[in-house]
C-alpha cells in the first residue's frame, strides 16, 4: 500500500489497484518467456504517482504461481515452448499447459475480490 491506508473507503479520493498473480520466473529472476514483471514494476509506479498526488496506491499479490499448477509446471511448460518448432511462441502457452498438464489454468478467482473487500475497497478509479 502507498498512502495511506485510512483512505481507501473514501470514495472521493483516487485509488489505483492492481490484482496481481505471482511469477517467480518473471517477478523475481527477470525471465524474458514471460510479461508479468512489467505489469508488476508499471502497477507499482503508478501507485506511487497516486500516492503522490494524496491518493491511494494497492497491489494485491496473489501468491498461485503458475496458474496455480505450481513452478515445476510453469518452467515445464517454459521448457516446451522454447523448444517449439519455429521457436517460442506467447500464443501456444494454453496448448503447451494442455500438453503438460492436462488443462491450461486452475487459478479459482472467486475468492480475489475479498482481499478487495477485507481492504474497504468499494471502488477503483
Amino acid at each position: 500500500i502507498w498512502g495511506d491506508p485510512a483512505t481507501i473507503p473514501d470514495e472521493s479520493i483516487p485509488l489505483t489497484v492492481r490484482v496481481h498473480d505471482e511469477c517467480n520466473g518473471s517477478d523475481v529472476f527477470g525471465s524474458d518467456i514471460c510479461t508479468c514483471r512489467p505489469y508488476l514494476a508499471h502497477a507499482i509506479e503508478e501507485c506511487m504517482r497516486t500516492a503522490q498526488t494524496g491518493g491511494c496506491g494497492v497491489v494485491v499479490y496473489f501468491r498461485k504461481e503458475g496458474r496455480s499448477l505450481g513452478e515445476v509446471t510453469k518452467y515445464l511448460v517454459y521448457n516446451m515452448r522454447k523448444r517449439a518448432e519455429g521457436g517460442d511462441s506467447a500464443a501456444e502457452y494454453f496448448n503447451c499447459t494442455r500438453n503438460v498438464a492436462g488443462i491450461t489454468d486452475t487459478r479459482f478467482q472467486a475468492m480475489m475480490p475479498d482481499a478487495l473487500h477485507w481492504l474497504g475497497i468499494t471502488k477503483i478509479d
